[in-house]
């Protein structure tokens, strides 16, 4: 399962992100290891704002992993910020009504006019997770 992690404070790494959920989904420090998969931070600049907005994804071995980490984690205090935690869905050709022809409902096209598919007006401006990885004990 993978695991969408919102305003994480920006100067966080990999390796702290990765101990942060390791202890959210197990007390067991062997068992941490075994379900926390991978970890990437990034940072993401709004090319029309110039904003700067920090998220992490976060891979867990099973879906029960997946939801102990929401369940625990989200809006939980890290690094003096609250934290939003949900589960990441993937866009494909199935799920898509944007590329299947489905209808959609004129208040989704408002909220994501409003809010959401920023699409060229977004880049990946820093990649942390080359840069230092977590540590498997």
């Amino acid at each position: 399962m993978l695991l969408f992690f919102r305003n994480i404070p920006a100067p966080t790494r990999p390796n702290e992100l990765y101990f942060f959920v390791a202890m959210a989904v197990s007390e067991d420090l062997i068992e941490q290891t075994e379900r926390v998969i991978i970890v990437d931070v990034m940072v993401i600049r709004d090319r029309r704002t110039n904003q700067l907005e920090h998220h992490g994804l976060v891979s867990v071995s099973s879906e029960e992993a997946g939801i102990c980490a929401i369940k625990n984690l989200n809006g939980l205090l890290f690094n003096d910020c609250e934290v939003l935690v949900r589960c990441y869905k993937q866009r494909d050709v199935k799920n898509d009504r944007r590329r299947n022809g489905l209808p959609v409902a004129q208040a989704l096209v408002e909220k994501r006019i409003q809010d959401r598919r920023r699409g060229n007006s977004v880049e990946v401006y820093v990649d942390f997770s080359n840069v230092f990885y977590p540590i498997n004990l």
